[in-house]
């Protein structure tokens, strides 16, 4: 791992020396209000991330009201902001040539590359789209396809943090600003109705488990996930529901059959509307550092996570009732894809987990008693 940041690093530092010449030349603005009347976003990566960005959607609409806010999404994340009022257009990103012509033609006035990353390419698709003005994160002489300053990535603070800085440098105040998302009430309907149909009493106390996450590295052991479930159902007679991925689908469907259908309740064939959905109407999350949890915590449904590799300090949830496990190991975090190790993740016990949950599931009673 040493070798392969030292190489990162020295790749970095050369593109950094052999662009200076050409940032030394580089001339930003600040465009005017009155100039900007359509704004391209580049979010076209994962669900977690495009829930992070929803901050920076409103910011735009408040700074820039009459401007028409288009996100450029991926297939994966398109359906979060479906319903977002701040967003006016959503196009599904298929390729440079696919879209080049496509862009230059909608006359895009601003840019905004959303992507933490020392990377170029969503960069140079700023300028390759024709927007007159263009910004992004600094790193490593990437702005060298933007106009406007925007601000440098740094080793510290939250991912909505960072992003709310883009719009900082707009001029725009920087409030901070959670993230949200829009159910609508047939969604909502649907959801209460689906739950009923499958023996979800909803006046008890509806557990949610999520147990994947996009790098293996990043997902504590399944049978873990299925220990605890049994001592929250046992200690609580909580409804559970394992929102699971294909991969997991058989060793959930034998422990269900062991435990009861009666007693755990998997979903694997929801959408990711029906998702949203469906989580909503559950008291408590459970997962890994994932695109969930973002959900989770941007429809204020309390969460408890578990982290390895993932920077806390970067990619917490923020939400008061969010609680983030890890364990303080020197190799962590380390924002491996894969570990044979995988200490950070091993080493958090059911009964760390269950303590924390304990508390979560006590708060939510309290509150259900005062309502």
């Amino acid at each position: 791992m040493r070798i392969k940041t030292l190489i990162e690093n020295f790749y970095l530092f050369s593109r950094s020396l052999l662009l200076s010449p050409l940032l030394a030349l580089r001339k930003t603005k600040i465009p005017a209000n009155d100039q900007i009347r359509k704004i391209l976003l580049l979010r076209h990566d994962r669900i977690g991330d495009m829930v992070l960005s929803t901050p920076v959607f409103y910011a735009l609409r408040r700074g820039y009201p009459n401007a028409v806010i288009v996100v450029l999404a991926s297939v994966s994340n398109k359906e979060v902001i479906k319903y977002d009022p701040a967003v006016n257009e959503i196009i599904v990103y298929q390729g440079i040539w696919h879209f080049l012509k496509e862009f230059r033609d909608k006359e895009i006035d601003l840019a905004i590359d959303l992507f933490y990353t020392y990377e170029l390419k969503s960069a140079f698709l700023t300028y390759i789209f024709g927007a007159r003005y263009r910004m992004g994160f600094e790193n490593a002489g990437r702005q060298i396809f933007f106009n406007i300053k925007g601000p440098k990535i740094k080793r510290s603070g939250n991912m909505i943090e960072h992003l709310l800085e883009l719009v900082s440098c707009l001029g725009i105040e920087k409030k901070a600003i959670r993230p949200r998302l829009y159910l609508q009430e047939e969604e909502k309907n649907w959801a209460i109705d689906y739950l009923k149909e499958n023996d979800i009493d909803l006046d008890k106390i509806t557990i949610a488990l999520h147990p994947g996450a996009f790098f293996p590295s990043q997902r504590w052991p399944l049978d873990n996930f299925i220990t605890l479930s049994d001592k929250i159902r046992d200690e609580f007679g909580a409804n559970i529901i394992f929102f699971g991925e294909k991969d997991d689908e058989a060793l959930l469907r034998r422990h269900s059959e062991i435990m009861g259908s009666d007693r755990t309740k998997l979903f694997f064939d929801l959408n990711l509307r029906q998702f949203i959905a469906v989580l909503a109407c559950c008291d408590l999350l459970i997962c890994n550092n994932s695109g969930p949890l973002h959900i989770a915590s941007a429809l204020e449904i309390p969460t408890v996570s578990v982290m390895g590799p993932t920077d806390p300090i970067l990619w917490s949830p923020t939400g008061k009732d969010d609680t983030v496990i890890r364990k303080n190991i020197s190799c962590s975090p380390c924002s491996r894809d894969f570990c044979s190790r995988h200490d950070c993740m091993r080493l958090v016990t059911v009964e760390e987990v269950m303590e924390v949950v304990r508390l979560q599931i006590k708060k939510i009673c309290s509150v259900k008693d005062r309502i």
